[in-house]
């Protein structure tokens, strides 16, 4: 029996979710809940600026997404527990609404019917886990019930701190993610309650924001909490992102042995999580990419033999989807042998 799935925010991130799992037999998504009107939910799921058309039809009929050949009810509810989910039969919910992140609101889906909350942004206090695919120790246990999955940034950084710790050590770091514009931004000067710097035009402007990216990595790395941090600017490309990670390593290296070590973990520990290339990329290159990171080995310095810059690409929402989607198959896998 395939996992049920429900996506409850359908924005980008959710689209980018159900498009990893429509492919699949073992998952299925078989609730959709957003505030939005469902035509216009099938609209842009049909329609993507950036992804192109969905590959196959979709129809929205009398509220509820048709596709593939079965029936998707869309619901409306605000808020974590005002959905039923028990009435959906649903096992895993994938909390995309980037509004809800603190684990008393993510429990108000264990407590409607669901047995597993997946939050795909970093969550502002403490959950059962930061699982980041590839980096995080395997298995995730039973016992973790409400867990994040970081964020496209989190994912590429923990990648490359994972490599470059394992291979030579860190001793601290910095990361600036280079990061394409978000919904909270508007193309023209808008007043934030959010932040001042976000009501400036997202088309005109490389905005500083603030970043969580750092305090869910130094869970995965404890040895460099208090030694490691990292800010987001955001710039005028609507997808594709970078993280510039620079790190102190216990050793001197030289840079052939850095893209080397990054090379072998692309083929071997990390493969189908990090891509490696020695091509001249540029940011449009990696939209669409379901890998977390694509390590740049031509953007790879070195200082003083132990001050190294590294730069890794990744797609904003795929490579994440697929992250998410791979901890979806571990958690059926668990509940099929058990």
């Amino acid at each position: 029996m395939a996992l049920r799935v429900a996506i409850n925010g359908f924005g980008r991130i959710g689209r980018h979710v159900f498009r990893a799992i429509y492919p699949r037999r073992d998952i299925e998504v078989a609730v959709i809940n957003d505030i939005a009107e469902p035509q216009g939910m099938e609209y842009l799921l049909r329609f993507d600026s950036v992804r192109g058309r969905f590959p196959e039809p979709v129809h929205v009929v009398d509220g509820a997404l048709y596709a593939k050949g079965r029936k998707i009810p869309i619901l409306h509810g605000k808020s974590p527990g005002d959905t039923p989910w028990y009435d959906y039969g649903i096992d895993v919910v994938i909390e995309a609404t980037g509004r809800f992140r603190t684990r008393e609101a993510l429990e108000k889906h264990l407590a409607a019917g669901a047995d597993r909350v997946i939050l795909t942004t970093p969550p502002r206090d403490r959950l059962d886990a930061v699982h980041i695919g590839g980096v995080s120790p395997e298995p995730l246990g039973r016992e973790a019930r409400v867990v994040s999955c970081g964020s496209s940034t989190a994912n590429c950084a923990a990648a490359m701190l994972k490599v470059l710790d394992e291979a030579f050590g860190v001793d601290q770091g910095f990361f600036t993610s280079i990061h394409a514009y978000t919904s909270e931004q508007s193309l023209i000067d808008v007043p934030s309650a959010i932040d001042l710097r976000l009501s400036r035009a997202a088309n005109e402007n490389i905005v500083p924001v603030g970043s969580w990216t750092a305090d869910a990595i130094v869970e995965l790395f404890p040895h460099l909490r208090g030694r490691f941090s990292g800010a987001k600017l955001n710039v005028p490309v609507p997808d594709a992102s970078c993280v510039d990670l620079t790190t102190t390593l216990r050793r001197e290296v030289e840079i052939a042995e850095v893209n080397a070590v990054f090379r072998s973990a692309a083929q071997s520990t990390l493969k189908g999580i990090l891509d490696y290339t020695d091509e001249p990329i540029v940011s449009s290159d990696v939209t669409g990419s379901p890998f977390s990171c694509t390590f740049d080995a031509q953007q790879t310095m070195l200082c003083a033999g132990t001050l190294v810059k590294t730069m890794g690409w990744y797609d904003q929402g795929g490579g994440l989807a697929h992250r998410i989607v791979d901890l979806l198959c571990h958690i059926a896998l668990r509940r099929a042998s058990s």
